[in-house]
């Protein structure tokens, strides 16, 4: 029985080679297969960026259009409102979410929901109660779904 116990059985110089080269294959398909995961998501994602900022440049919106009444409104709307209309001058169709009406003692932000969706060439006209009837210059500010703030600035009567 002793002589069993003492007994080493050595591993060839070529077993190990080959276990050794698998190990470093498998090690290395994994590293590559994941820096190809990682580079696939990071070019999905650059070209999201790339197309939303894209989007941003060929946005273009005129305000037209804006005026306020205290007392006696065109078309049969009721006083106090302001009135500002949008056109869609780009390439590309936008959604419009805030108007943002700012004077120097009051800032009236109205959410737009649903979001107003202006195709190219089109025009919208929105129209909201606007108490804030003063003699100082306001400042509109239209954000569209993309982050993109257009601005105009009128003198009500």
């Amino acid at each position: 029985m002793s002589f069993l116990a003492n007994k080493h059985i050595g591993v060839s110089t070529v077993i190990a080679s080959a276990i050794l080269i698998g190990g470093v294959a498998v090690i290395g398909s994994s590293i590559v297969l994941w820096a190809n995961s990682k580079l696939s998501s990071s070019e999905i994602g650059l070209t999201s960026v790339s197309t939303t900022n894209t989007n941003k440049f060929n946005e273009f919106l005129a305000i037209e259009n804006v005026w306020f009444c205290k007392t006696t409104c065109p078309s049969g709307s009721a006083p106090p409102r302001a009135n500002v209309t949008l056109t869609n001058i780009g390439t590309i169709g936008l959604n419009v979410t805030q108007i943002q009406l700012v004077n120097s003692t009051l800032t009236v932000t109205y959410t737009i929901k649903p979001n107003v969706s202006i195709l190219p060439a089109q025009s919208y006209s929105w129209s909201n109660k606007y108490t804030a009837h003063t003699n100082l210059p306001v400042t509109v500010l239209i954000t569209t779904a993309r982050g993109t703030i257009f601005t105009t600035q009128v003198t009500p009567p």
